[in-house]
């Protein structure tokens, strides 16, 4: 059965429907949006919608950037470039008339723009220095080529490269958790900059391969890092060529460095930097009590960002989001740590563990921030740079491992799959009772292990 979807007939010929929502009916104007596909056959309709649906949401969502403010933080350059986006035509929409009061609103609009965030004599500037006879000042150059770039974005028969990728990640948008999407999103912007928002059609090998020359020179990320750069440019490509914008993707093919030289295994802490990391005057209440709980769950910094009230019972943390489906898990309080757990449970100032941080990044996470401090800590008190908090994992691993405890116990407590494992972690009863046996086995050692009690109790 052939999609329909967005689609509907209008004497004969096939249409785009897409909905607007409530909240942007009094910016938009309009209960939805409409485009003539100028086709009676299905298939064909089909073809054509995806280019024409992708257009239209971004008119909603330039509607919902101007309801919500995110609008204003646009550059200067990048807000000319919207008025474009916004007022841009299909090829085969409009006749020669409506078209050029398309275009005529469209300068309107584009010279208010520019005169409302440069002001009247950046305006003449743009316009005018071309002409033999000018004396007035040199335009602004970012404010001369994004008007450049605005017109020839509104130019229906043109293929910039900024258009384009917005159709593509429009697209792309829903199926992609919002951190993947906003690495995507980054690497192939970087992209279009770097070209100085080309033509599709422009791009060839050689300036794919002078991309890959220009990360390596500026940048020098790892393999890895400039493979993931590589791979979100050219999944752009790939989707151009598969719409008929390109004949052939330029970056496939490209000799990139290999990732295998890079991989390093993660080393654990020492008793040593830990005990170094503890003692330090650097250390504050929060450093502390992450670090501590790190040490004797194994459980990811973001989870114990997380940890509110409600998350701790039967004396175990539950860990009620995470990664995978096995992350999903309970894990018995230490005995070390139980007076800090207690204090926690008792006190009603604070829901959370770890109180007073500010969330950050693209997924507005609790522990972003934190982090980048953590970070700092570690180089302010002469950590390796290899040692980071993550790595306190693969202590805890290591040091249940080298006290015997069972492998599929130690995969349960970090929220790894095992394929031999049953046991109900959720479950108050037998299920957690090894678990519970397994943490309590848990030491780093009588000196440490003593220095961590005597701090809680301070």
């Amino acid at each position: 059965m052939i999609e329909k979807r967005y689609l509907y007939k209008r004497h004969n010929v096939y249409w785009v429907r897409v909905r607007v929502p409530n909240n942007l009916r009094n910016i938009i104007g309009k209960t939805e949006l409409n485009k003539n596909l100028y086709t009676t056959n299905l298939s064909e309709a089909n073809i054509r919608k995806h280019k024409v649906v992708a257009e239209l949401k971004q008119i909603i969502n330039l509607a919902k950037r101007k309801l919500d403010g995110t609008i204003g933080s646009l550059s200067k350059e990048d807000q000319l470039r919207e008025v474009a986006m916004e007022f841009r035509p299909s090829p085969e929409e409009y006749d020669f008339k409506t078209l050029e009061k398309i275009d005529y609103a469209f300068q309107a609009t584009l010279e208010n723009k520019i005169q409302q965030l440069y002001g009247q004599k950046e305006l003449d500037a743009i316009f005018n220095s071309h002409e033999p006879e000018w004396k007035g000042k040199e335009p602004n150059p970012k404010a001369m080529k994004a008007t450049s770039d605005a017109f020839r974005i509104f130019d229906p028969n043109s293929e910039p490269l900024s258009v384009t990728s917005k159709t593509f990640l429009s697209e792309k948008k829903k199926d992609l958790k919002t951190a993947t999407f906003k690495r995507k999103e980054g690497n192939i912007n970087n992209f279009v900059r770097w070209t100085g928002n080309s033509e599709i059609k422009e791009i060839t090998k050689r300036n794919a391969g002078d991309y890959v020359t220009h990360l390596r020179e500026s940048k020098n990320p790892a393999p890895a890092t400039l493979r993931n750069k590589i791979f979100d440019i050219s999944s752009l490509f790939t989707w151009a060529e598969g719409r008929g914008y390109i004949d052939k993707n330029p970056f496939q093919k490209l000799n990139l460095p290999s990732s295998s030289k890079s991989t390093k295994k993660r080393e654990p802490w020492d008793y040593e930097q830990l005990m170094k990391f503890l003692k330090s005057a650097e250390i504050e209440e929060n450093d502390f009590i992450v670090t501590v709980v790190g040490m004797y769950t194994g459980m990811r910094l973001d989870e114990i960002c997380n940890i509110q009230k409600a998350h701790i019972s039967d004396n175990c943390f539950r860990v009620l989001e995470g990664k995978t489906q096995s992350s999903k898990r309970a894990i018995p309080v230490h005995p070390v740590i139980e007076p800090l757990v207690k204090r926690f449970l008792d006190s009603s100032k604070n829901d959370y563990l770890i109180k007073r941080i500010n969330s950050g990044g693209y997924d507005k996470k609790r522990s972003w921030n934190f982090q980048k401090r953590l970070g700092r800590l570690r180089k302010k008190i002469g950590i390796p740079h290899e040692i980071k908090f993550h790595t306190l994992r693969n202590t805890f691993a290591t040091r249940m491992e080298n006290l015997g405890i069972p492998t599929n116990h130690i995969s349960k407590l970090m929220g790894h799959k095992h394929n031999n494992m049953s046991l109900d972690v959720y479950s108050a009863g037998l299920a957690i009772e090894p678990l519970v046996e397994s943490i309590k086995k848990l030491t780093y050692g009588e000196e440490l292990d003593s220095f961590i009690e005597n701090k809680i109790y301070e």
